[in-house]
């Protein structure tokens, strides 16, 4: 299957203090095919790691009916719409399944299941409450410090028994069966797993929190230990690689890891959008890909509409923190104390996955302007969601042809700086085409039934 580029504006920060009248109407032709298409979509999401799930669960002073809220708001399909958590298989103390480590791969390996995963399990637990069909990616930042070159968790270094290293011990079928013990312990409080991942940014040494390295040939050495034993124990769960720090970064560990032979090691590419965005189909053999931590997080906490975005050619796009209490811009949600408060990028995330549900197929969507964006997709229940962006200061009149599109009953939802997918106007249509305005710097979502 070829994937297309698609178009993800998660869109925030501060509106305009002038105005723009244009002397004449601006007007853009979208195409919309439906019997071209891509990728299937898994969702958007977030995460609770390294401790933050525990601000939404009260340590920060959310009373339980807010903590329940803020967890409805992002989750909940008629409101904030995301489907994905993304865990950290923690390897620090108080934080690892494995508090004591073994000498060697020989020895015994007690591992230890809290009931809470630093907060992680509840978060995973509540989202499924709003969410029935969540998908929970479980990643591992580092494997256990006793398992590597640097033996520590922090400090970066390779999984022992990998290409380059130079242990006492091959460490690598050690490693896989401490993850995928992690899958087994979400399973047995009756949580299925559906993606499981060994590195986070291995192109990165942040030397002061836990990180493992790897380069593709490296990610092939552990892979084909990993796979095959995750695959025995859960068939069912998919394999990622490698959450590299950028698209182009990610792009350089799969040419290698399929230079080295591994191509059939892992089910779907992992990648953020720090360091670079995409700016060509990945070389993932016709895998999904999905865009799993970016954050803003250069400023201080702002909630506002219409700032900036990316492009992202993607099955699911994730979001670092979900709920965070902060003066930052890492989350989608502020606490402060038992108030919290949604930044806007929530609901332009909303303006896709709301509609565009998990299982959804891209099709394909042309707009013969460069500041209108446009995206389409069909549901597995037939309905189809048309995500329009106007990045432009002035309305846009769009015309939209639809072919292989028989739908009669159209909503219109809109996103600005005064609304938050809020419902416009809903009515019947006939023909193969629309007429249809979109405000200026804002984003509507047509909704096909």
């Amino acid at each position: 299957m070829k994937i297309k580029f698609s178009v993800y504006l998660a869109l925030l920060g501060q509106s305009s203090a002038w105005s723009y009248t244009p002397s004449s109407k601006y007007a853009a032709n979208i195409k919309i095919n439906a019997h071209q298409t891509y990728q299937t979509m898994i969702g958007g999401g977030c995460s609770g790691a390294f401790g933050v799930a525990c601000q939404q669960f009260g340590s920060s002073g959310l009373s339980p009916d807010n903590q329940q809220r803020v967890t409805q708001i992002l989750f909940d399909e008629n409101i904030g719409g995301l489907s994905i958590v993304r865990n950290d298989i923690g390897s620090s103390p108080g934080t690892t399944i494995l508090p004591t480590c073994p000498a060697t791969p020989q020895g015994k390996f007690n591992y230890v299941w809290d009931g809470s995963d630093n907060c992680q399990f509840n978060l995973t637990k509540t989202a499924l409450k709003y969410n029935p069909e969540l998908y929970v990616y479980a990643d591992a930042w580092s494997a256990p410090g006793c398992m590597k070159t640097v033996g520590t968790e922090n400090l970066g270094g390779q999984i022992c028994g990998v290409r380059g290293t130079n242990c006492d011990h091959d460490w690598r079928q050690a490693y896989a069966d401490y993850l995928v013990q992690y899958v087994r312990f979400y399973k047995e409080e009756g949580i299925d797993i559906s993606l499981l991942g060994a590195w986070n940014e291995p192109d990165f040494n942040p030397f002061t929190y836990e990180s493992m390295l790897s380069d593709g040939y490296q990610a092939k050495d552990f892979l084909e230990v990993l796979y095959p034993t995750l695959k025995k124990a859960f068939p069912k769960v998919d394999v990622s690689c490698c959450d590299a720090t950028g698209a182009r970064q990610e792009r350089n560990i799969l040419y290698e890891l399929q230079q080295a032979g591994g191509e059939k090691y892992f089910d779907i590419a992992t990648w953020h959008n720090y360091q670079s965005n995409p700016e060509r189909p990945f070389n993932s053999g016709g895998k999904p890909n999905i865009q799993t931590e970016w954050a803003d997080g250069t400023g201080p906490w702002n909630s506002t509409w219409d700032y900036s975005g990316q492009l992202a050619d993607t099955s699911g796009y994730t979001h670092w923190w979900c709920v965070q209490d902060t003066t930052g811009d890492n989350a989608l949600i502020r606490l402060r104390g038992n108030n919290y408060e949604v930044s806007s990028r929530l609901w332009a995330f909303a303006q896709y996955f709301r509609f565009a549900r998990p299982g959804s197929v891209r099709v394909d969507a042309t707009s013969d302007v460069e500041n209108v964006y446009v995206t389409a997709y069909v549901n597995k229940n037939g309905t189809v969601a048309i995500p329009v962006i106007n990045a432009a200061h002035f309305p846009y009149d769009l015309t939209i042809n639809l072919e292989g599109i028989k739908k009669r009953k159209l909503s219109e939802y809109l996103t600005d700086n005064t609304h938050n997918v809020t419902l416009q106007s809903r009515y019947k249509i006939s023909g193969s085409s629309l007429k249809v305005t979109v405000e200026p710097r804002a984003m509507k979502t047509f909704w096909l039934e």
